[in-house]
């Protein structure tokens, strides 16, 4: 009776390790145009992974697992940290961020060790660094049937990370093919390393920085080149593939009139809308500011709109006077580098920078 018993005991034992998968181990780390190498995995629900995260990048990156459904929500919520991101590793509070690593700077590593959801779906890794979480993220498949779907076919892949389930080197300037308007959140000369390069329908581009809440320049032709920076390269920059037409010299370009006001800036992130614009929100003394920059009807340049909706005091406007180049209020150019608006003309105003013919 009792070798009966033992018999049982074994066999049941043996029947419980092979319905336990063992744990999935993922080595991971990140390829030049904002790549994760691991375009997605599959997990059993309830079995323990270990993911080992690399930057392998120059730029700073993390890692979130999150749930089905929600990477956008959470890259707009990572966005919107503004100053405080960087302290708080880009990780927005959210009841949909499962794990998550800290920011890691090049070469460093951190290990996520969890147990897959026990719920089958889904579930997106991103990087919510500025900039990044539009077409740098990947999908675990946690299902008991191990399929997944054909990966060029893949609907919860960015493009570029359709071609191989082994990603390698991409020789092109950009990390995915590119239809205008879209940006890169990337190191620039001229600005700080918070800058946001951004290409515009018609071959126009521009540069905004984040340090200072402003434009910094404008140019004509093709977009970046982004070698440098993604070999790694200390200190390196993306080089600009035109010809730059408009540098904004005086900083800041939008004062609020008032005496016992230092004018303060504080930039609290920024939103891909709907036509894949971008909208840039920040403070002054406290005061919400909303800009949005589109390319004009010819595509010559530029259309800066400005919404100030809780703005009471009067503002002045500074710009810089380029040979070539005109800057147009209501239709009208601009004479001098101050413009001068009532509260009532600033909480909603727009500018146009445009190659003079």
């Amino acid at each position: 009776m009792l070798s009966i018993l033992l018999l049982f005991l074994t066999s049941n034992n043996a029947l419980i390790k092979e319905d336990t998968p063992a744990a999935k181990m993922v080595k991971m780390s990140v390829l030049p145009g904002l790549r994760f190498d691991v375009p997605r995995f599959h997990v059993q629900p309830g079995q323990k992974v270990v993911i080992e995260f690399e930057n392998t990048d120059d730029m700073d990156h993390n890692l979130l697992i999150i749930n089905p459904g929600t990477r956008e929500k959470i890259v707009e919520l990572a966005g919107k940290l503004g100053a405080q991101g960087m302290a708080k590793s880009y990780v927005p509070e959210s009841k949909d961020i499962l794990w998550h690593t800290k920011i890691l700077h090049a070469g460093q590593k951190e290990k996520l060790a969890f147990t897959a959801p026990s719920v089958e779906g889904v579930y997106p890794y991103v990087c919510t660094f500025p900039g990044h979480g539009h077409v740098m993220y990947g999908a675990i498949y946690v299902n008991k049937s191990g399929k997944m779907p054909e990966l060029a076919k893949d609907p919860h892949l960015p493009e570029l990370s359709k071609q191989s389930e082994h990603q390698h080197h991409h020789k092109k300037n950009h990390p995915y093919e590119p239809k205008a308007p879209y940006h890169y959140r990337i190191y620039m000369e001229g600005a700080s390393p918070a800058a946001v390069a951004v290409h515009l329908p018609g071959q126009i581009s521009y540069c905004w920085d984040a340090a200072v809440c402003d434009l910094r320049y404008i140019w004509q032709g093709e977009f970046l080149d982004n070698t440098a920076i993604w070999k790694g390269h200390k200190d390196a920059k993306a080089k600009i593939l035109g010809d730059i037409f408009y540098k904004q010299s005086n900083l800041p370009s939008i004062a609020i009139v008032s005496a016992n006001s230092p004018n303060k800036r504080e930039f609290k992130g920024y939103k891909v809308l709907k036509d894949k614009y971008l909208e840039f929100h920040y403070q002054i003394d406290k005061m919400d500011i909303y800009e949005t920059i589109k390319e004009t009807g010819d595509r010559k340049g530029i259309i800066r709109t400005f919404r100030i909706p809780d703005l009471k005091a009067d503002l002045t406007f500074q710009h810089t006077l380029s040979t070539g180049v005109k800057i147009w209020y209501k239709g009208a150019p601009l004479q001098n580098t101050t413009l001068k608006l009532s509260s009532a003309e600033a909480k909603e105003f727009t500018l146009e920078y445009k190659i003079e013919d």
